[in-house]
């Protein structure tokens, strides 16, 4: 009779302990499955939060005649590390078809110029993202939004709105129009000096598209470049490599702290939960493996018996090691049955209705019971080698003596 049909009728035989042996090895499975169920939420929220802090590495440049190239932009954007790149140029112009706002009587060049600045996306690392300015109508500039965002005051002065056309000139007669897409506001134009020279007032700050700057000022490169970072945790990895091909033009300044602050949390439960599986596969293993030694001591004769008659001793371990798998997937799925059920609970336990920046998601994936069928396959080997080793080990002939005697 082959070893897995003796198994099977084992187990028939001794309903009693089969039993036992499934309860304790449920409850140790729907814990397992309870603790990988919140380790994996807590990665995936994680992640999910990752990407909405959105972590960054700062590249400004030390002078101002030596800017980041646009080569060195695409080297930036190929980077494995890389998510998105917001490049900032910043350099004077002189306006075409309306006034600037001024108070001041200079007449020096920086009294009759606007400062202009230009971004990939300008909801981002500007003054936007800050709250020093608001978006009072119309758009930011972003990917396919294209034009300017002029100042509320100096739209009003000029009587222009969305949708218009104006002219702006660099300081060799180069000219280009632009589009108005959005009007701002910051609430501080009427605290600034009367004297302030006009290229230096928020009413004469132009916010253009970088595809626009390159064209007025022929592509002379970047000031600032913030290059934003897939995975939070690699930052200082992309900021390495940022320092090696930049760090003689440029200084970095590495921006993710709202991501550590929301990140601490999720890392306390992740430390509590693998603790807490290290514990349950410990316990685990102990509980199952003195339930095995208690049942194998009844099994000696047996075992003696069937060595003395020819049977390999793989034979009865992998009989003994069936015996003890089958009962566990029966743990496996009935765990998996709970699962739901468990994953509501979690749920409740984890998640704080009254907080809404970080929500864990528990739920029961194929992958938690892969999983827990890989960890609990362990754990039964771990058991049976521990509970059958010292019958394999001892003479046959000396077991037989010992039980007749």
């Amino acid at each position: 009779m082959t070893f897995y049909q003796l198994a099977f009728r084992y187990l028939k035989r001794k309903k009693a302990k089969t039993i036992l042996l499934f309860c304790v090895l449920l409850i140790v499975s729907a814990m397992i499955l309870s603790t990988n169920m919140i380790l994996r939420a807590t990665a995936d929220s994680k992640a999910a939060i990752g990407e909405k802090t959105k972590a960054k590495v700062v590249m400004g440049i030390l002078k101002e005649d030596d800017r980041i190239t646009l080569d060195e932009v695409e080297w930036i954007k190929d980077l494995e590390e890389v998510s998105d790149v917001n490049c900032l140029a910043k350099n004077d112009g002189f306006p075409v078809n309306f006034q600037l706002i001024t108070n001041s009587d200079s007449t020096e060049e920086s009294n009759q110029k606007a400062s202009i600045l230009s971004y990939d996306n300008l909801e981002n690392d500007s003054g936007f993202s800050e709250g020093v300015y608001r978006l009072d109508s119309g758009s930011y500039i972003a990917e396919g939004i294209k034009g300017v965002v002029i100042n509320t005051y100096l739209a009003d002065a000029n009587q222009l709105k969305s949708g218009d056309m104006i002219e702006v000139e660099n300081a060799n007669g180069k000219r280009v129009s632009l589009k108005i897409v959005g009007i701002f506001l910051s609430g501080n134009e009427s605290k600034q000096p009367d004297g302030m020279d006009s290229v230096n007032r928020i009413e004469n700050q132009i916010f253009i598209d970088n595809l626009s700057y390159a064209d007025l000022f022929e592509g002379d490169g970047y000031a600032r470049v913030a290059v934003y970072c897939k995975n939070p945790e690699q930052l200082s990895v992309l900021e390495e490599k940022l320092n090696k091909r930049l760090s003689e033009k440029a200084d970095s300044v590495t921006s993710d702290t709202l991501y550590q602050q929301m990140a601490l949390p999720l890392e306390q439960i992740t430390r509590a939960a693998k603790l807490m599986l290290a514990l349950t596969l410990m316990a685990g293993t102990a509980i199952v493996s003195l339930l095995l030694c208690m049942w194998m001591r009844t099994r000696q004769r047996e075992a003696a018996i069937f060595i003395s008659i020819g049977k390999s001793k793989a034979s009865i371990f992998l009989q003994a090691f069936l015996e003890s798998f089958l009962v566990f997937a029966l743990a496996v799925f009935g765990s998996c049955g709970l699962g739901n059920f468990m994953a509501e609970v979690l749920q409740g336990f984890l998640t704080d209705p009254e907080t809404t920046d970080i929500s864990l998601e528990v739920l029961l994936q194929f992958k938690d019971a892969g999983i827990l069928a890989g960890l609990g396959s362990l754990l039964i080997l771990a058991a049976v080698i521990v509970s059958l080793l010292p019958i394999l080990k001892t003479n046959p002939k000396e077991t037989l003596s010992k039980m007749e005697g």
